[in-house]
C-alpha cells in the first residue's frame, strides 16, 4: 500500500493545482507585444535584421 501511496498523493496534488490554476495563454487585451527581431530577405533592407516593436 505504501508503494502506491506517494505517487497518488503527487498525482492528486498535481492535478489539484491544475484545476485551481487560471490558464491563459498569449498577450491580454490591452497588453503590448515586445520587441522582437527579423531578419528582412527583401527590399531595401534585404539581409539586414530589423527590430520591431
Amino acid at each position: 500500500m505504501r508503494r502506491f501511496f506517494a505517487p497518488t498523493l503527487v498525482l492528486l496534488v498535481a492535478t489539484a493545482s491544475l484545476l485551481a490554476a487560471e490558464l491563459k495563454s498569449g498577450l491580454q487585451v490591452g497588453d503590448a507585444a515586445g520587441v522582437f527581431n527579423v531578419r528582412d530577405v527583401t527590399g531595401p533592407n534585404k539581409d539586414k535584421s530589423l527590430c520591431y516593436r
